[in-house]
């Protein structure tokens, strides 16, 4: 069946992806979700991308994770990096264990990818170790400075959650 899935994503029409995506959330396994992820890449029509994208949101099984990160981290995704980064906050997978990266992605991209992991550290409901707070918020301090002004607000925003959840890890019992 595999060998199938894989033809069948070489099609980009709607009707075909939504067929192939109604049988992954049926039947797929992980190891069909980079094949995904390879033709996102070369899709055009937004309808078709935006299918894809609604699957990867609705995917609840956290064996996905290291597939999304990497989707997020490879630049061979990176056209669809703000798409899969917006993935993060949306689906139930619980990305807490991944500030980091998605502290460097607010630091580091375009005002749009950046906001979509400012949304990620904002939905975070994890407990996050004291010392990667204090860690990621020294880091967020010092890129204020030379951050575009469209971003600084969310840095500083993007720190003051950061304290926040320090606040709430060191009083709970």
């Amino acid at each position: 069946m595999k060998k199938s899935i894989l033809s069948d994503l070489k099609s980009v029409d709607k009707k075909s992806i939504d067929e192939v995506l109604t049988h992954l959330r049926e039947h797929g396994k992980t190891s069909d979700l980079t094949p995904l992820l390879d033709l996102m890449i070369t899709i055009t029509d937004k309808e078709v991308l935006n299918s894809c994208i609604k699957f990867w949101a609705d995917i609840k099984d956290n064996s996905a994770k290291p597939i999304i990160l990497q989707a997020i981290t490879d630049k061979k995704y990176a056209s669809i990096q703000k798409e899969m980064v917006g993935i993060c906050w949306q689906s139930s997978i619980d990305f807490t264990d991944n500030v980091t990266t998605f502290v460097d992605l607010l630091i580091h991209s375009d005002f749009e990818t950046a906001f979509e992991a400012f949304t990620v550290i904002e939905n975070l409901t994890g407990k996050i170790d004291t010392q990667t707070i204090q860690a990621e918020q020294k880091k967020l301090k010092n890129a204020i400075a030379s951050a575009p002004e469209e971003l600084k607000g969310m840095i500083h925003e993007a720190m003051h959650l950061l304290e926040n959840q320090n606040r709430e890890d060191c009083c709970e019992e």
